[in-house]
């Protein structure tokens, strides 16, 4: 299980050691843009979230994994819910009917989950996230093979085991978020000692506001709980474990009811007759369509490519219309991605719209081309793999490296031992000047079949190539 927090500016990932119990950072990387800011722009949100992923996937390896999200209770919406006893039978469409009236029209554009404590009684909490968020994560975490088990709020995680009496409190920047879950329900404040945001807010809650001092939130003591990253993914793991009822957005559509009685019992109701929830369905199926017609629409708009009708190409579609020949394991399957993303890349390079495309992303056999304008050209899409040529001839890494550098002298690149599959390899980034150059050096990776092609980045603006490649050793 991989443990990662998404806050509003960056994605860290985490694991927990299995031999010493210990949760440790694997890395963290900065979004392109803050999540915030762009919690409506479906295509935007998709591209940085790609882009974070892209960067874990060159240290980490992210396919195949299982993971558990923790969300910055900053990107979400929280809401309180006061429903008399004899009206909790209908709590579900309670709780919907008072989120529509908060949120009139954009209600179709939050996924909701609700809760309710015995200790508060009558009193539900309901947390909000962006719909293309939570379709974003989602989608680009599958492309990258990872299995999404849990994607929780901050607040959830922290208060799953502290007393009604303390307050669970997080940092960001300079800002303390304070958490509290007492017999007047969900509470949420926030409180900073210096800049320009300096003061006391009130985000939520029934409660009398407590006010702390900076003293309270710096120093340990029993009442305010101190949690950093490390700290939220130690509970993160610890609630999973013990089975502890958590809001999880990853679960079915529709109002979450989680009743939690002294951490043993949990009931999960959803409204089924909830249209909001089939509106929400539509809304998957159509972004996809969206999705669908932009690929379309970018194919159409790069047709001088003419890689849909190259000829070698048509000639290797026949080959497998005939008799299937996709790489069945994963060597091999990397090995086809490799081929097929140094002639994807081959195409656009040398078609008459490479001057509007400000970068490129080739990770595997995804592509991710941005060009800063809505021309139709910008978008992302999977390469089909196909079969390749049968090669037999390897080459050794330094004689490789020696090659690259009879092409051009400047080129730059880093050298790292690695396991591919358990193989003893090497990863090397080469970074050279121009497409041109990229060009003869991944010609020469195609021509030995220990060279797998695992990254293209290129860079309008300063013409930069990053190429990223495993060799595996003989």
């Amino acid at each position: 299980m991989l443990y990662f927090i998404v806050h509003s500016d960056t994605l860290s990932v985490f694991k927990k050691s299995s031999e010493s119990d210990s949760v440790n950072l694997e890395l963290k990387v900065k979004f392109h843009h803050n999540l915030i800011s762009i919690d409506n722009n479906s295509k935007l949100l998709s591209s940085v979230m790609a882009q974070a992923l892209d960067e874990l996937g060159e240290k980490i390896d992210l396919e195949n994994q299982q993971a558990a999200i923790a969300i910055d209770d900053s990107i979400l919406s929280h809401s309180l819910s006061m429903i008399s006893k004899k009206d909790q039978s209908d709590s579900v469409t309670i709780v919907k009917e008072e989120l529509q009236n908060k949120w009139k029209d954009l209600f179709r554009n939050y996924f909701s989950i609700s809760e309710s404590r015995k200790s508060s009684k009558n009193i539900f909490h309901s947390v909000g996230m962006n719909h293309y968020l939570r379709e974003k994560i989602k989608l680009n975490f599958n492309n990258f093979g990872i299995d999404i088990k849990y994607l929780v709020p901050i607040s959830s995680i922290v208060l799953s085991s502290i007393k009604g009496t303390q307050y669970a409190v997080t940092k960001s920047s300079r800002i303390y978020s304070i958490f509290n879950y007492s017999k007047k329900g969900f509470s949420f404040s926030q409180v900073s000692f210096t800049g320009k945001n300096k003061g006391f807010k009130r985000i939520l809650g029934l409660a009398d506001s407590i006010k702390p001092k900076e003293k309270d939130l710096k120093n340990p003591n029993l009442r305010y709980i101190i949690f950093n990253d490390m700290k939220v993914v130690e509970f993160f793991a610890k609630t999973i474990k013990d089975s502890y009822p958590l809001l999880n957005f990853i679960k079915p559509f529709g109002i979450q009811i989680v009743e939690n009685e002294y951490n043993k019992k949990v009931r999960v109701a959803l409204d089924k007759s909830d249209h909001s929830s089939l509106f929400q369905y539509l809304q998957s199926f159509i972004a996809g369509l969206l999705t669908l017609g932009l690929i379309v629409l970018t194919l159409v708009s790069i047709s001088d490519f003419d890689f849909l009708y190259n000829e070698s190409l048509v000639n290797v579609e026949k080959v497998v219309s005939k008799k299937p020949n996709i790489p069945t394991n994963q060597l091999e399957r990397y090995r086809s991605s490799s081929y097929v993303a140094i002639n994807e890349f081959s195409e656009i390079s040398n078609s008459n719209i490479i001057g509007k495309i400000q970068s490129i992303n080739i990770l595997d056999n995804r592509i991710n081309i941005d060009t800063n304008s809505n021309d139709g050209i910008g978008g992302g899409y999977t390469i089909k793999l196909s079969t390749y040529p049968s090669i037999d001839e390897s080459l050794k890494i330094d004689n490789f490296l020696s090659l690259i550098s009879n092409i051009d002298s400047n080129i730059q690149f880093q050298r790292t031992d690695g396991l591919f599959f358990n193989i003893a390899s090497d990863n090397v980034v080469i970074r050279c000047e121009g497409i041109d150059l990229s060009m003869q050096i991944l010609d020469n990776i195609k021509q030995y079949n220990n060279l797998i092609l695992r990254k293209i980045q290129y860079t309008k603006t300063d013409s930069s190539v990053h190429i990223y490649i495993t060799a595996l050793r003989s």
